[in-house]
C-alpha cells in the first residue's frame, strides 16, 4: 500500500508545475517565492502557516483559475477552510 502524500509534498509537486508555468507569464517569480515561504513556515511548524497556506492556495485559485489543474484536489482537501469551496460535491464525498 502507499502512503498518502503529505500536504509539504504535495504543495512541493504543486511548486515544480508552477515553476514550469512561469514561462507562459501566468505565475510570476512573486507567487512561486510566496508559495516556497509557506512552505518553510509549514516545515518549521509557525503558528500562522496553515492559515497563510489556505490563503494563498485560495488566492491562487480565485485569482488565477487557468492553474486550476495544476493543484491537486487532495490538497484542496487537506488545506480545507475555504479552499473546499474549489472541490465538487462528488470530490468531497469521496475524501470524506
Amino acid at each position: 500500500m502507499s502512503e498518502t502524500p503529505n500536504h509539504i509534498e504535495l504543495l512541493e509537486k504543486l511548486k515544480s508545475r508552477l515553476k514550469a508555468a512561469e514561462e507562459s507569464e501566468v505565475i510570476n517569480a512573486d507567487m512561486i517565492q510566496q508559495l516556497e515561504t509557506v512552505i518553510d513556515q509549514l516545515k518549521e511548524h509557525r503558528e500562522t502557516a496553515w492559515e497563510d497556506a489556505r490563503v494563498w492556495l485560495a488566492n491562487l485559485m480565485m485569482f488565477t483559475p487557468q492553474l486550476a489543474p495544476a493543484v491537486d484536489r487532495e490538497l484542496l482537501w487537506l488545506m480545507g477552510g475555504e479552499c473546499l469551496h474549489y472541490l465538487t460535491d462528488e470530490e468531497i464525498a469521496k475524501f470524506e
